[in-house]
């Protein structure tokens, strides 16, 4: 009887240890993001101009506490305008969407100075096309990325890796930016 409770008890352990499916921690993000979303009026926003960003931009903290929840970067340019939710939960990041507005011409590029150069096209805002890129972190290491053209970027290419790190440390100028706006 003793083995057989002792056997039971390893089991057990051993199912518990086991190491979360990148489905059920797709599936966790999913839920916690969506409650972070619905309880933004409850948190308390902090805004600072993002001063890192060579077009300049806002950043907009929200905040339980002390916690950080949801962090959204918005940034514009000649060519492009780019919105990137970070969301937090339990100081550990676990999610990032970043929808970036690709123009057809740069903003600038009117009619009036496509006809004096001789060009049939302008800027067109109908024309914008928006790429979106979902990334789903577990234990603050990227998992998964669902790059622009929906498709999933497997984990042993270099560009995955490059980019577990370049979004680290976006998400750090970021987060420093608004601590930097407490003092």
């Amino acid at each position: 009887m003793v083995k057989y409770l002792a056997f039971l008890f390893l089991f057990c352990c051993f199912i518990s240890c086991k190491d979360k499916l990148p489905a059920d921690v797709v599936a966790d993000v999913n839920a916690t993001y969506k409650k972070i979303n619905d309880k933004l009026g409850d948190y308390q926003l902090r805004t600072v101009d993002d001063i890192t960003h060579p077009g300049g931009g806002t950043i907009n903290g929200y905040y339980r506490d002390d916690e950080v929840k949801k962090v959204i970067a918005e940034h514009y340019a000649d060519t492009c305008r780019t919105f990137t939710e970070y969301y937090f939960d339990d100081g550990m990041l676990i999610y990032i969407v970043e929808q970036n507005f690709v123009y057809n011409k740069p903003i600038t590029y009117t009619e009036e100075v496509a006809k004096a150069k001789g060009d049939s096209v302008w800027y067109d805002d109908k024309l914008t096309k928006m790429e979106l890129s979902r990334f789903y972190f577990d234990d603050n290491k990227l998992i998964k990325w669902i790059d622009t053209d929906n498709t999933e970027v497997r984990t042993q290419l270099p560009e995955f890796i490059d980019k577990e790190s370049e979004l680290w440390a976006r998400a750090v100028i970021l987060l420093k930016q608004l601590k930097e706006s407490d003092k």
